[in-house]
């Protein structure tokens, strides 16, 4: 079973790291800002803290927000077999990456590869991955060669010991250079958790090598929990508040998210994310888009929610601690220096669905033009505030001068 450290890879082909970040402004201290950039910090600030990190405004920009549950791909190297080989003894006896990336050559005109996939995160066993693959040849004037694929291997997450998982079903088209696997959870096994690994070893038409093609993705069979078909929606503080069903199977620290669409304009409009524990107790949670987004943007109407998420922390300790992490240092450092043997994948989620609302009709002015407020947002803004006018003091712009 071939099974190389993904950073390994990323030294060795200087390839692209995949991932996306939700990040909000960065304040620099004061004695490391000029004029403009104390100023632009400044503004840049006033304007992204109007409304609350807990729900932004949502556009086509927003790629990761917009598509939940998938990681955006790109064009990689096909490597050779034997290279790869290469690397996992490299790997196994012990070097650091940057010293195997000086002992591996690599072929300076490879094919290349990409997986179109419809997820990376599978929730449940009735989820399922559908992943296209093409290559394209190291001359991009070439057209697509037809590929052969010689046999698919899944592994396990490493946490779990890496387990083969056996072999993931494909077609190729007869007609286009590009073949399609599929895969879905067998069962709820634990075996299936976790960080997956989708080896594709496969031949090019024109070339002599067997070469391996690399996908992972995310995959959560058991779940924390199921959101269900109900929904109500009303006003709170000129802000809209959407309750969504849930049946929670197990206490957990949770992000819960979903995207807000203006049925009018059929456009992306909000996006809502919470941070909590849930409980089997409960039987909704209610996610809050806020008021001055719509008036800001000028949105009224219905509405509706979809895209709905919910990734919790599969945690060895209390979710308190999660949650309220400086209440709770002691304990998290004792567990630190007393960590399990064993330990298991780190995020289990609520079962993927396609469940979606719409809302009750709302004018425009029904929302609340305020801005949001909180004493983080105050001390942020004083920092700020100070730190330009500390360099517009006339004593600092005299020492500025040359």
């Amino acid at each position: 079973m071939l099974r190389i450290r993904e950073t390994t890879l990323r030294f060795v082909m200087k390839g692209v790291a995949l991932g996306c970040a939700i990040t909000g402004p960065i304040i620099t201290q004061a004695q490391n800002l000029d004029d403009a950039s104390a100023r632009g910090s400044l503004a840049m600030f006033t304007d992204f803290a109007k409304y609350p990190p807990e729900s932004r405004p949502l556009d086509s920009s927003s790629w990761d927000l917009l598509h939940p549950w998938l990681t955006e791909s790109s064009s990689m190297s096909l490597l050779p077999v034997g290279t790869v080989r290469q690397l996992e003894t490299l790997q196994n006896s012990g070097l650091s990456d940057d010293q195997i990336a000086q002992r591996v050559t690599i072929p300076s005109s490879l094919p290349r590869y990409e997986f179109d996939v419809n997820k990376t995160i599978l929730a449940g066993t009735q989820d399922t991955l559908r992943a296209e693959l093409t290559v394209t040849p190291a001359d991009q004037a070439s057209a697509p060669p037809h590929i052969h694929i010689v046999k698919t291997e899944l592994t396990g997450d490493d946490y779990l010991g890496s387990p083969a998982l056996g072999s993931v079903p494909f077609s190729c088209d007869a007609v286009k250079p590009v073949c399609t696997l599929q895969w879905t959870a067998p069962s709820a096994d634990k075996k299936y958790w976790g960080a997956l690994q989708l080896d594709v070893t496969l031949t090019v038409d024109g070339t002599s090598d067997e070469y391996l093609a690399r996908q992972s993705f995310y995959s959560s069979p058991m779940v924390a929990g199921r959101f269900t078909s109900n929904f109500n929606d009303h006003l709170e503080n000129g802000s809209l508040v959407i309750d969504v069903g849930v049946n929670v199977l197990k206490r957990m620290a949770c992000f819960v998210s979903g995207n807000l669409y203006s049925v009018d304009k059929e456009i992306p409009a909000a996006f809502a994310q919470r941070r909590l524990i849930m409980d089997p107790s409960m039987k909704s949670i209610s996610l809050t888009f806020f008021g001055k987004i719509f008036r800001d943007y000028g949105y009224q109407g219905t509405f509706r929610i979809q895209d709905l998420k919910a990734q919790c922390e599969n945690l060895p300790y209390p979710p308190e601690w999660f949650m309220d992490s400086p209440a709770h240092q002691a304990e998290l450092q004792a567990f630190q220096n007393n960590q399990p043997a064993t330990m298991e994948p780190p995020r289990i989620y609520f079962e993927y669905s396609e469940y979606s609302y719409v809302t009750h009709a709302y004018s425009n002015a029904s929302f609340s033009d305020e801005e949001w407020q909180s004493p983080a947002k105050t001390r942020k803004l004083d920092l700020l505030k100070k730190a330009a006018a500390d360099l517009d003091d006339p004593a600092l712009q005299v020492r500025k001068r040359p």
